[in-house]
């Protein structure tokens, strides 16, 4: 078994319901795991507190009393019954309360395991969902390579490395474009996108004001990505530059340069 199924059976384990087989295992693996034995004394701690924490209420002995002179009393004020009358059943008493103490014991042990169960399915649908964002994040960074693949298949396409300046020292780029223009740029380690505003390409071309590009922000690692059009007089020998501007571009550069190409 995997250190994940060896967690999974802790919680049967502290209900002492593993087959010999599966404790010999669980056993073996604890003596060699410290989070497994840490999360097995939870589960422990958790329902040694439930199962003590059941207090059975028994009548006082003055209580205890008063009803048994109640059931006499009945008893002498009904006259003799008739041998050949038949006594109805008396209704079934409540299969908890027939074992007394024993009873309200057996009782918080299958709550308790309820419980346990219930937060091993969470745990699991946890799991769950955890690798499913993990499959569709990596689905994601699959489609992103694709389409920058793609790109750069197309004849003619190059691709331009851009270096961190300025307040991203080390960040890194790769703008892949083909000679209609199509372009796709991803980053990393870029500072994660301030509220209010974004990351905008620019397109350099000579001593002439830089093109404006689209928009785009960066996650917590840093990553980002942006289609874009490289314009035609850019194609040949633009340099590409990134740069902060509050949230949906300007017309000209406003803040320090983060990315550049041509370093």
């Amino acid at each position: 078994m995997t250190h994940e199924d060896y967690k999974e059976i802790l919680a049967t384990q502290a209900l002492s319901a593993l087959d010999v087989e599966e404790a010999r295992a669980l056993n073996q693996h604890l003596s060699e795991c410290d989070e497994c034995r840490r999360e097995l004394a939870d589960w422990e701690n958790t329902a040694a507190a439930l199962a003590l924490g059941t207090n059975p209420a028994e009548p006082s002995p003055h209580v205890r009393e008063r009803l048994m002179r109640a059931v006499r009393a009945e008893n002498q004020a009904q006259p003799q019954q008739d041998s050949r009358v038949v006594a109805f059943p008396q209704g079934r008493r409540d299969k908890w309360a027939s074992f007394g103490p024993i009873g309200a014991i057996a009782a918080a042990v299958l709550f308790l395991a309820m419980i346990i169960w219930t937060l091993v399915l969470w745990q699991q649908n946890r799991q769950l969902r955890q690798s499913n964002e993990a499959l569709a994040d990596a689905i994601e960074t699959m489609d992103r390579s694709n389409q920058f693949v793609q790109i750069l298949s197309s004849p003619g396409a190059k691709v331009a490395h851009l270096h961190g300046s300025g307040p991203a020292q080390e960040a890194t780029a790769q703008l892949a474009y083909d000679r209609s223009g199509r372009a796709m740029l991803l980053t990393n380690g870029l500072p994660p996108t301030p509220v209010g505003k974004e990351y905008q390409l620019w397109f350099i071309v000579g001593r002439n004001p830089p093109i404006p590009g689209r928009t785009f922000s960066a996650d917590a690692l840093g990553r980002g990505e942006l289609r874009d059009d490289v314009p035609e007089r850019a194609i040949d020998s633009a340099v590409f530059a990134v740069t902060l501007e509050p949230a949906g571009g300007n017309l000209a550069p406003s803040s320090p340069i983060y990315l550049r190409s041509g370093l």
